[in-house]
């Protein structure tokens, strides 16, 4: 049996994030239930936020600060919960 090994990180701010936060997302929430959400990476946010600059910014509020959860709604059709582990 061949064992498959995660490929590290090139980027050590979504390493970071990945080892101490659980990453919940929420599409359109005035419509969806909570129960719809969706776990991602780090590096999969890219795909659902689309601007590097702003998953930057939530990325350096959420390591920066001392809560154990974050919640950020984008444009009012994106709701993003960082739950740290």
């Amino acid at each position: 049996m061949s064992r498959k090994y995660a490929i590290k990180s090139n980027n050590p701010t979504n390493a970071l994030i990945n080892r101490n936060f659980i990453i919940r997302i929420l599409e359109n929430p005035k419509e969806n239930p909570v129960k719809n959400t969706k776990l991602t990476s780090a590096n999969k946010l890219s795909n659902f936020v689309n601007d590097e600059e702003l998953k930057l910014k939530l990325f350096n509020k959420v390591l920066d600060g001392g809560k154990d959860k974050y919640s950020f709604l984008i444009r009012s059709r994106l709701k993003i919960d960082f739950c740290s582990k």
